[in-house]
């Protein structure tokens, strides 16, 4: 199955076969069709291109139509090629059915069964110069051509496994460095040694995946549990803008007066167990754009204060040196949609052990009417210390004036009904004071300088007389909530 093309080596030049001037596959005049010996196929009735096969081409004119070379004698016995190794259907070369010497079928004179192309050796369904059709000369053979170049999976494999940093690369490179290992196998393509660095890469960026990951899970801490009330009974983690009232932790060292703080979770834990702050009250910023961290502060501290009375009526009941903080978005925060300032309290230590939200159910009436007097003055005191630094001398102004106004309505609320007889005494006294206090806040408010305001607010100040608030606090019955010595006003 593997013949060139052509006649076979000894074979004379087909030119001067009888009836072959055009050439092999021409078409000629058919001669005198002479009877075939019994048991011979019919004369074909006419010469032309036959049905030839890896056999050679049949059915074709030689000295005549014919059966090609064989089947006969020609001049003498067996003289043509007859059956013989890759000539015919034949065993093996042998004299053909020929009689012997004497006119036959072989060449010569006539048709006959003589010599020419038929039934031996040759290219089957082969195409010669001039004919129209036919198959490449080939013969029926077929090879597999190896696939060129190196495979483009072990390639691709090979660079997701070096660019394994993007966690989906690695999986894709391994299975595809697989996938290619097994092709280049069955197909012979170079890559195998692409292919088997893609796998050993994207393995080791998987294992460091499941290294860093199983790393994170142990060392992240498990979220905080809650009750339905939604107060923790298991301690855990919080993030810093998603703290609830009354959840109670300790604030990490160095995380407070930070404006860029990298802290993204805070541990909170059941208010029964020591923390040194608790959450109380939280609200959106309503800004359009970036207010700046003096903008946060000033509106973190207004807010702030004025939502604790009603987390805490009776803010001097803290342990002396708390004080009024808050959490809010610094400028990174604020540009990937955080808006919330969380307000909570720090206390002098991490000795807390209960939480200090109250209501006013837990106070009698001159409690409550005594903290309705007092508290709007305690908040404009404080909003004034929460004024940054740079505040201008009206924004100075305007918060003395508030403070004399808070001052004097205070006077008006403690004078507008009589106190028990023992309270009474101690009430006037602080009335008085008070007025004092309302006239020097009022001077301040009136300064037209800031060296003069800075004088006059330091010694609107110093009228305030604690010792007298201190005892209408405890001849009302006040008391300091555990967790540290002292009372007092808290301080933002």
């Amino acid at each position: 199955m593997e013949s060139e093309m052509g006649p076979e080596a000894g074979d004379g030049p087909r030119s001067e076969e009888p009836g072959a001037e055009n050439g092999p596959f021409a078409a000629v005049e058919p001669g005198p069709q002479p009877t075939p010996p019994a048991g011979l196929p019919p004369y074909p009735t006419q010469a032309g291109p036959g049905y030839g096969s890896e056999y050679g081409p049949g059915y074709a004119p030689g000295g005549g139509p014919g059966y090609g070379p064989g089947y006969g004698a020609g001049p003498g016995a067996g003289s043509g090629p007859v059956y013989g190794p890759e000539s015919g259907y034949g065993p093996g070369p042998g004299p053909g059915y020929g009689p012997g010497p004497g006119p036959g079928y072989g060449p010569g004179a006539g048709p006959g069964y003589g010599p020419g192309p038929g039934y031996g050796p040759g290219p089957g369904y082969g195409q010669v110069p001039g004919a129209p059709y036919g198959y490449p000369p080939y013969g029926y053979g077929y090879q597999p051509q190896r696939p060129p170049g190196t495979n483009g999976m072990a390639i691709a494999a090979l660079v997701l496994g070096i660019c394994g940093f993007f966690f989906v690369t690695p999986i894709v490179g391994l299975v595809l460095g697989l996938v290619a290992l097994s092709s280049v196998r069955r197909t012979g393509q170079k890559g195998k040694g692409l292919a088997v660095s893609g796998i050993v890469l994207s393995s080791l960026w998987i294992a460091l995946f499941a290294t860093l990951i199983t790393v994170a899970i142990i060392v992240t801490p498990d979220p905080a549990q809650r009750d339905a009330n939604g107060n923790v009974v298991k301690a855990g983690a919080v993030p810093v803008f998603k703290l609830h009232p009354k959840d109670c932790f300790t604030l990490p060292a160095g995380a407070l007066g930070s404006s860029n703080n990298d802290t993204r979770t805070l541990k909170v834990v059941p208010c029964s167990t020591p923390h040194d702050s608790e959450a109380f009250a939280y609200f959106d910023a309503t800004e359009s754009s970036f207010p700046g961290v003096d903008g946060l502060r000033t509106d973190g501290v207004s807010q702030c204060v004025q939502k604790l009375d009603g987390y805490l009526p009776d803010p001097a009941s803290l342990p002396s040196g708390s004080r009024v903080q808050f959490i809010y978005p610094n400028k990174d925060a604020w540009g990937q949609g955080e808006r919330r300032v969380t307000c909570f309290l720090q206390f002098p230590s991490a000795t807390m052990t209960q939480s200090v939200q109250r209501d006013l159910s837990s106070y009698n009436a001159d409690q409550v009417r005594f903290l309705n007097a007092v508290n709007p003055l305690a908040e404009a005191v404080s909003e004034l210390n929460a004024l940054p630094d740079s505040a201008d001398l009206s924004t100075l102004q305007m918060s003395a004036g508030a403070i004399s106004n808070a001052a004097q309505a205070e006077v008006t609320a403690l004078t507008a009904q009589p106190w028990p007889s023992d309270v009474q005494p101690m009430v006037d006294a602080l009335v008085a004071k008070q007025g004092q206090v309302a006239h020097l806040w009022a001077r301040a408010a009136g300064d037209d300088d800031e060296s003069t305001f800075e004088d006059d607010a330091h010694q609107a100040n110093a009228a305030f007389d604690m010792k007298d608030m201190q005892a209408i606090r405890s001849a009302l019955g006040f008391t300091t909530i555990a967790g540290g010595a002292g009372g007092g006003q808290a301080a933002a």
